[in-house]
């Protein structure tokens, strides 16, 4: 059973949505900051105060200057507070791939309902960023992004969100500059909030898709401030309308480099062929390998038959079956000789950094499916780092919760 429940969102005013929310899922470090000096109304300013400065995060240091930020946005009416409690329909159209749509209904959970089970995980999460989380809730008393969650699939969910749609108040619609567009629908009558609450409270558990740190930060300032029946965001979206991409491997030697040498090790456990092309696996059990100069198809030849949920996984072969056992890696989430890539990097750029020797090796990833999230979140397992890339990705400080 999904509990969920209206709350009163603070959000950027008419017109300055743009100004105002910021995109820190791809904004880099170096266009963030420049981001802050040219923008006096961006939310960085209150998620990552030390920008300004351009220092290293302290949170005591830092963090009370979120606030002020945070306090100046609202005086200068760039921010205003909904004063109606109201479920919100968000909608994102991303116009570069194919207006690809997603949907999804943007409310609170309770904490009780995280500490219970009843929203699962898949990830770990690394203390001293949780509690650096829960230090900037505390010092500016806003959520400002929500977590990224879904559930089983409820083709009812998905059609109660589309026959509300026609039914909400269009409260923000604007194109960004990565060519996307947002759309809010604000949900504030009763029964249209009863209905939809009824909805999701026959979806069953609810699944971290993205925001693991979040979620845990967001239950861990109420249960820390003693809050009883405390909720925190989140942005849930029906499973058909999230989009799956892997995070392919990069690996840079920090000894002499011997691509001979790697082949046969690799030739234990898989079936090489070389390929006059890029390759991008579209199977289970697939790998590409991208060498100076020559691709390679590697196909895994000793089956995932009796793995537990997490040990089939492609991304557990690869950690198991050739960093760990063949290049010595046992950390890969420290291990400096191991990056990560989105699976969007076009194959071209791979090649290229192959060439000028930034990698020595790019080994290629076929992407996860939403099943396999679900099945390790049920068995209570946990995914190597950097398993999956989910989207939709949202904007922080564009719809901010006040605790």
């Amino acid at each position: 059973m999904a509990s969920i429940f209206p709350f009163k969102a603070l959000l950027p005013a008419l017109g300055k949505e743009v100004l105002v929310s910021a995109n820190t899922h791809v904004d880099d470090l170096k266009r963030q900051i420049e981001i802050v000096r040219d923008n006096p109304l961006t939310y960085l300013n209150v998620i990552k105060p030390y920008l300004k400065f351009n220092e290293e995060k302290n949170p005591i240091k830092h963090f009370p200057y979120g606030l002020s930020a945070l306090n100046e946005l609202i005086a200068q009416k760039a921010m205003a507070l909904d004063n109606s409690p109201s479920l919100y329909i968000y909608i994102q159209t991303d116009k570069i791939n194919g207006s690809h749509e997603y949907i999804g209904l943007i409310c609170t959970v309770p904490v009780e309902d995280y500490y219970a089970g009843r929203i699962k995980i898949h990830e770990k999460t690394l203390t001293e960023k949780e509690e650096q989380l829960i230090m900037h809730i505390e010092a500016t008393g806003v959520i400002g992004e929500p977590v990224l969650m879904t559930h089983k699939p409820a083709s009812n969910v998905s059609d109660v969100l589309k026959s509300v749609c026609n039914k909400g108040e269009e409260i923000i619609h604007f194109h960004d500059e990565v060519d996307r567009i947002h759309r809010i629908l604000k949900i504030c009558d009763l029964e249209l909030i009863k209905l939809i609450q009824n909805e999701y409270a026959g979806i069953g558990d609810l699944y971290i898709a993205d925001g693991h740190h979040r979620s845990a930060a967001s239950a861990g300032y109420f249960k820390k401030r003693g809050i009883q029946n405390g909720q925190y965001l989140t942005y849930i979206v029906p499973p058909e309308y999230l989009n799956i991409d892997s995070f392919h491997r990069a690996y840079k030697s920090k000894n002499t480099f011997d691509a001979n040498a790697i082949l046969s090790l690799l030739s234990e456990d898989f079936t090489i062929t070389k390929s006059s092309t890029s390759i991008l696996p579209k199977q289970a059990l697939t790998f590409g390998l991208c060498l100076k100069g020559q691709w390679y198809q590697l196909d895994y030849t000793k089956g995932a038959e009796g793995l537990n949920a997490v040990d089939r996984l492609d991304v557990s072969i690869l950690e198991d079956h050739v960093f760990r056992s063949k290049l010595n890696i046992h950390d890969s989430k420290t291990d400096k000789q191991l990056s990560f890539l989105k699976g969007s990097v076009p194959c071209e750029i791979l090649e290229a950094e192959v060439e000028v020797g930034v990698y020595d090796a790019v080994f290629t990833v076929h992407p996860c499916l939403i099943q396999h999230v679900f099945d390790v979140a049920d068995q209570g397992l946990i995914m190597p780092p950097k398993s999956t890339y989910i989207e939709p990705k949202l904007r922080t400080g564009l719809t901010v919760q006040m605790v």
